[in-house]
């Protein structure tokens, strides 16, 4: 009987100790079916992405992602000017065609950031630390969503809201 007793007292120590050891779960885990967890995106449906030829956001290097560095290009070949907040963004995952927002872990635009400001022919690169505000992303497909304003008259905060994407895959 002091065996059985000792045996299960071990064996709830075991699960206890165990439990307890493992790291909290990211709001982004692996997800077997995204539909059942995230929004679908509205770009795309809602508003439109990447409609302007003259400035694009592209991968620097797809080699080695490392989330917490990753690092994009902003090419701006026109002559207008373009501002935008250097901490900023969205990651969408992609499953059988379609996009889906995933959560934050932390909102970047709660600092109170200053704009960043793209001069025309300009090129720029961006780093971002998606880790600290999405966690670890599983194996898959994904885009980065920036946006950009064009202020017509900054007295009059007369402005257009520009969405870039930029697709990366995790392996």
């Amino acid at each position: 009987m002091k065996k059985i007793i000792c045996m299960f007292i071990t064996l709830s120590l075991l699960v206890c100790i165990v439990g307890c050891s493992q790291e909290e779960d990211s709001d982004n885990h692996v997800v077997q079916d995204y539909s059942e967890e995230y929004e679908a995106s509205p770009y795309g449906s809602e508003e439109e992405l990447d409609v302007l030829a003259d400035l694009k956001i592209l991968m620097s290097t797809e080699k080695d992602l490392d989330l917490k560095h990753l690092s994009f290009l902003i090419e701006n070949n026109s002559d207008k000017e373009y501002r935008y907040s250097p901490d900023y963004f969205e990651i969408e995952a992609e499953q059988t065609g379609t996009w889906y927002q995933l959560k934050q872990l932390d909102d970047p635009s709660k600092d109170n950031e200053e704009d960043c400001i793209i001069k025309p022919d300009e090129r720029l690169t961006l780093e971002i630390d998606v880790k600290s505000f999405y966690g670890e992303l599983p194996a898959g497909h994904y885009r980065l969503i920036k946006q950009f304003a064009f202020f017509e008259n900054e007295r009059d905060w007369d402005y257009d809201i520009y969405n870039l994407s930029c697709e990366f895959t995790i392996r």
